[in-house]
């Protein structure tokens, strides 16, 4: 999906990439207790109060937080500020706010701005309290706090302006999701937001496999939407194959549960003899477009199906408005998706694809049938990197004439080297080899350690999609083939909310990388300032 020339995939992969994971909780908690005893031998020469304080923030950020690991962590940070800051200055208690702007923005996930900031507050002035009383340290708490407050209003003010909905409100599930697994309160956000839209899903039955096109997108991610319909659909019949249509997250369905139910109706359309309209075939057309698409269509008598790539420029979701022309002659548009962009698609894609689609339909009035021979295949892979299922699934498909190889992998788009070595590799034994991924988000940011990885390059991948063609072309098979269409009515997609969602992601995300450090470097600033004040290098 494009929206004012910005593409989801990649705004969504830039700041994916800014987020980090904690290292695990035995070196935490090793590092805690170390300089925890530190500490206490310090507090031998300072007083034991030196010690009483950093129990007191430890203490304060466990009751609040109530996450042991994200504590002992911050614990860590501080403790090693607080064991150097007495070689340098008097004012050791301003060591506990030089973090706790790291301290509010870790909260944000999971709570709201009022209670981060009070974090924030009283994990910087609750420590001093073993000292006693403390003006200075309970105005610079406050300034802290409050330049920090400020800074996230104005963020979210921006989010507002945009969608009319805070830029916390809206990333705030999706964190809560990724770090908690808590998809229920996501997708809760979202069923709120989606609209309600009629999805075509075309079933091409060839035997006993079927190719399902579906008006939907793969996502959000992991479990969350439709991320999993074709592993659902694939649970009930594993001879189904799905493929990714036009569209983009705007389509994707709201909800898992969702996702199950419309699957289950697929399903039920399959083995129900009801409907099916058998056809004739007229065989397999490559075509070049002026858009550098690249196409492969299967002819049929009512319908066809179309294969579009777009070599070394890269195809990531086609216009979703390609469904319109695909439900008036049922004549379906496969996203290879198997190269990431490196050049956004053009203005009019969805012209240049239905204008080559359409001359090939012009063959009917002059060619003659043909047998559709298909065989399929399918193994699996111990490690190659960016699939969500390790297994690789060889489609097959010849008129006599030519043979389409389609490498089937379970991924979300794919390494341009990849692409590039199966072209190279099964071109040798098919006229037109194809690398396909239907999309897959199923382990897009599926973690904070599994965020975003095309498939890439693997020779075991390729050696196995070589031999899997090979195989599939020694038993090439003799199919009928029929299609069956069905509207699924009144089912919750994200829609054009979406659209805006990735415009604020991009302007919300870039004022963020820009102005984060703010309230990061006023607790250094004040303190500075503070120390040259009580120092008497700056006067009052």
């Amino acid at each position: 999906m494009t929206v004012k020339n910005v593409n989801s995939e990649a705004i969504t992969r830039k700041y994916y990439s800014k987020i980090k994971s904690l290292p695990n909780i035995k070196v935490i908690s090793g590092i805690s207790v170390l300089e925890s005893a530190l500490v206490y031998l310090r507090s031998l020469t300072l007083g034991i109060e030196y010690f009483i304080s950093l129990i007191l923030y430890f203490s304060v950020l466990l009751i609040l937080l109530r996450e042991l690991k994200v504590t002992l962590f911050f614990l860590d940070l501080t403790a090693f500020i607080y064991l150097i800051f007495p070689f340098f200055s008097r004012d050791f208690l301003l060591s506990f706010g030089i973090i706790s702007p790291l301290v509010g923005y870790g909260s944000l996930a999971s709570k709201s701005e009022a209670k981060a900031t009070l974090i924030m507050f009283l994990s910087t002035f609750i420590p001093s309290i073993a000292f006693g009383f403390r003006l200075d340290i309970l105005i610079y708490s406050i300034t802290i706090t409050g330049i920090f407050y400020i800074y996230i209003y104005l963020l979210n003010r921006k989010g507002e302006k945009l969608t009319g909905l805070k830029s916390l409100q809206i990333v705030r599930p999706f964190i809560e999701g990724i770090v908690k697994k808590d998809y229920e309160a996501l997708e809760k956000f979202l069923d709120g937001l989606g609209i309600k839209t009629n999805l075509r899903i075309g079933m091409f039955r060839f035997t006993d496999h079927f190719f399902v096109l579906p008006k939907i997108h793969f996502g959000l991610s992991g479990e969350i939407g439709s991320s999993k319909f074709l592993y659902h659909l694939e649970e009930l019949n594993p001879n189904n194959i799905v493929f990714h249509g036009p569209g983009s997250h705007e389509i994707d369905i709201t909800s898992n549960k969702q996702t199950k139910e419309v699957a289950k109706l697929v399903f039920s359309e399959e083995i129900n003899e009801a409907n099916w309209k058998d056809q004739t075939f007229y065989g397999i057309y490559p075509w070049s477009s002026r858009c550098n698409f690249r196409g492969v269509t299967l002819l049929f008598s009512n319908s066809s199906l179309t294969f579009v790539e777009r070599p070394d420029k890269g195809i990531d979701d086609l216009p979703l408005k390609l469904w319109d022309y695909v439900t008036k002659g049922a004549d379906y548009i496969v996203d290879c998706h198997n190269e990431y962009l490196s050049e956004e698609l053009p203005r009019h894609s969805d012209k240049c694809i239905i204008e080559n689609v359409e001359n090939v339909k012009k063959i009917r009035r002059s060619a003659t049938l043909k047998p559709l021979l298909v065989a399929i295949k399918e193994g699996t892979v111990k490690s190659c990197e960016g699939l969500c299922k390790n297994v690789v699934r060889v489609i097959v498909i010849s008129d006599g004439e030519k043979k389409v190889g389609i490498i089937y992998l379970y991924a979300n788009n794919s390494d341009p080297s990849l692409t590039k070595a199966v072209r190279e590799r099964i071109g040798k034994l098919v006229d037109f080899p194809l690398l396909v991924t239907p999309d897959d988000h199923t382990c897009t940011a599926s973690s904070i350690r599994e965020l975003y990885l095309p498939a890439q390059y693997c020779k075991e991948l390729l050696d196995l999609a070589e031999n899997l063609t090979r195989e599939a072309i020694s038993d090439l098979k003799e199919v009928n083939v029929s299609v069956k269409e069905i509207d699924v009515k009144g089912v919750k997609v994200l829609g054009k909310m979406l659209s805006n969602f990735v415009t604020a992601l991009e302007e919300v995300g870039n004022y963020t990388i820009r102005t984060f450090w703010i309230p990061l470097v006023s607790p250094l600033m004040l303190s500075l300032l503070l120390i040259l004040i009580t120092n008497g290098v700056i006067k009052l």
